[in-house]
């Protein structure tokens, strides 16, 4: 199986898109629909099946899990995934150009992570994806122009000393959701339906009611290092490298 991962990655590499690349791609192990089109890409996943007229543009390098694209579907130019993910586009979703999906090794991380764009749903360009955790996009919604992050994980320093714990949790944005250039998601943030969230904002709590977000002021937040360990459960994996407790969505 090993190897005909490999040999279906170099031939979807060196093969230009045309039907004879999709035959050699269905012997060695692939599910391709009618009309779909692969372009010079790196691609080496454990289960890929393309619905019909999907398509997947040239420099990309997916080394994920799944990858599984639905009707019309596609992948643009240079875009990076790679990790333990599975990877699920909806109908008519899109993931644009140079953006970096990514998930580090077991061990860092622990359990299943899924990144899903609903139909009509589209990441735009030069985006961070981090799925530490799962990241879920509903329909019709848009991480919009460049340098947005979400990010699904992160740390908590004791006030002194080495002693730090990591914090993960998924993200999840509804549905008709528009995200704004340079925007940061943080880790358990859940955006409702039928919210515009402006440029530049930091999302740092969930947000329920539809309208616009626009950046808040900055503030001071009192933290305590040992009440937020008591604040969400600790995950208690075999072989983790650190201390980590999940961050549930708030609903």
């Amino acid at each position: 199986m090993h190897v005909k991962k490999k040999l279906a990655a170099i031939v979807c590499l060196v093969f230009p898109p045309i039907m004879p690349k999709n035959f050699l791609l269905r012997l060695l192990g692939w599910e391709i629909g009618k009309g779909c089109k692969i372009g010079f890409s790196w691609i080496e996943c454990g289960k890929i099946i393309l619905h019909d007229s999907v398509k997947v543009g040239h420099g990309n390098y997916l080394s994920c899990k799944a990858l599984v694209l639905k009707d019309s579907s596609y992948l643009q130019h240079f875009n990076q995934i790679r990790g333990d993910v599975w990877v699920f586009l909806r109908k008519n979703a899109a993931i644009g150009n140079f953006n970096k999906i990514i998930r580090a090794r077991r061990g860092v991380t622990w359990g299943r992570s899924v990144l899903r764009l609903g139909v009509f749903s589209k990441i735009t360009s030069k985006h961070l994806v981090d799925c530490t955790r799962s990241v879920r996009l509903g329909n019709y919604t848009t991480i919009a122009g460049v340098a947005s992050q979400i990010w699904t994980h992160g740390y908590l320093h004791a006030p002194a000393g080495l002693d730090r714990f990591r914090v993960d949790g998924s993200v999840k944005i509804g549905n008709n959701v528009y995200i704004g250039s340079a925007c940061v998601i943080n880790a358990g943030v859940t955006i409702n339906n039928g919210i515009t969230v402006g440029a530049s904002s930091c999302v740092s709590k969930s947000l329920v009611k539809p309208g616009l977000y626009v950046s808040q002021a900055l503030r001071w937040i009192e933290s305590d290092y040992d009440a937020a360990k008591q604040r969400y459960p600790e995950v208690k994996v075999n072989g983790l490298v650190e201390a980590v407790f999940n961050k549930k969505p708030e609903s």
